[in-house]
């Protein structure tokens, strides 16, 4: 007897990337659970050329059920609907288009229709899947039935490496180092974080500010850029782009605080990054980042500037402070265990898959 098939789809497959991490971290399970699965890409980065299949390659002939996770609006979903498969979706959020609007036309376009195909999707949904209880939220006010919470989950092995001595000494030349990591787009708010590196350099004028993640949206990046030389910090604020796993952990390690103005998060996996490799948090406490964060690290609701860099101030040199913020951070992670997330996962297939 044949095993069964259950295989996934994205829009895009690349490295280090959240939502491909998920997805090809769940196609580990279940071929462990005995299913054939294999992970379909719309867009595919040539690094996973090896990993990920084109999704015009993707044939659904005796299949019942299709794993889709969605984030954008794209011509995938019209593909993955047109296909004669029921739709086990994993929802990742949709960043709202008023972000975008006075950026970037294109891609406040594209997230307004992904808002128009989460709907599109509801009626060939069979089971729905939020990877935080905010995304899921969200699929329960759409009117989305059999939904549950598999959170993106954290590989100690993929961090548990050492430094890069070379970026490592770079790092550690001057400080305090203030990290956040993310592509760079208006959601993320990298230019408050810019706004309050300048108030902060008043009391430590040796502070650096590092924004690693992708360059994605070039007119963002700009004003970023600008707004650093505006205020006379642009030397002090760091746009490495992507960096390999190696580099990621050296900035985590390196760094004396892990520092949030996101407006958007859909689940926050820095956070949990953050936690695990012992750098206080300090988060805007919105949208995901109160549930991923739970009753850790330090949260705000006012971008008051003078106050927030006061406060810095206080995370980056009250040691007893920082290792109780730290100690319970790494409890945390616990929450957040490939076993726990597996055995999720696993209950909610049960409700429409024999396993």
């Amino acid at each position: 007897m044949s095993s069964p098939v259950l295989h996934q789809a994205v829009v895009g497959a690349n490295p280090h990337d959240a939502i491909t991490d998920h997805a090809l971290l769940m196609r580990t399970w279940l071929r462990e659970l005995g299913f054939q699965s294999e992970l379909y890409a719309l867009h595919i980065h040539p690094a996973l050329a090896a990993e990920v299949r084109p999704l015009a390659s993707y044939r659904p002939s005796g299949q019942t059920y299709l794993i889709f996770h969605h984030s954008i609006g794209s011509e995938a979903v019209e593909m993955v609907l047109g296909w004669p498969v029921q739709l086990i979706l994993v929802y990742h959020n949709v960043t709202p288009a008023e972000f975008f609007e006075h950026v970037d036309p294109f891609w406040a376009a594209q997230m307004r229709l992904g808002r128009e195909q989460l709907t599109a999707l509801r009626p060939r949904t069979a089971l729905a899947l939020g990877d935080s209880p905010y995304n899921t939220a969200e699929l329960d006010a759409l009117g989305y039935s059999h939904t549950a919470v598999v959170p993106i989950t954290f590989h100690a092995a993929d961090y548990d490496m050492p430094n890069d001595p070379v970026l490592e000494a770079e790092l550690r030349r001057t400080g305090p180092n203030l990290l956040f990591v993310g592509r760079l787009a208006p959601n993320k708010r990298q230019e408050d974080l810019v706004k309050l590196l300048a108030i902060y350099r008043q009391l430590t004028p040796t502070a650096r500010l590092h924004l690693v993640g992708d360059h994605w949206l070039d007119s963002y990046v700009n004003w970023v850029v600008d707004l650093a030389e505006s205020l006379g910090v642009a030397e002090a604020v760091l746009l490495p782009g992507r960096v390999s796993q190696v580099q990621l952990v050296t900035y985590y390690r390196t760094a004396d605080l892990y520092i949030s103005m996101s407006e958007h998060e859909g689940f926050g996996k820095p956070y949990i990054e953050s936690m695990y490799l012992g750098l206080p948090i300090l988060a805007y406490g919105v949208t995901s980042t109160p549930s991923s964060l739970g009753r850790t690290g330090v949260q705000f609701h006012h971008k008051a500037y003078p106050q927030l860099a006061a406060l810095v101030d206080i995370l980056v040199t009250n040691h007893p402070l920082r290792q109780r913020l730290t100690a319970a951070q790494h409890q945390r992670v616990a929450d957040f265990s490939e076993a726990q997330a597996k055995a999720t996962f696993t209950a909610a297939l049960r409700h429409i898959i024999e396993i």
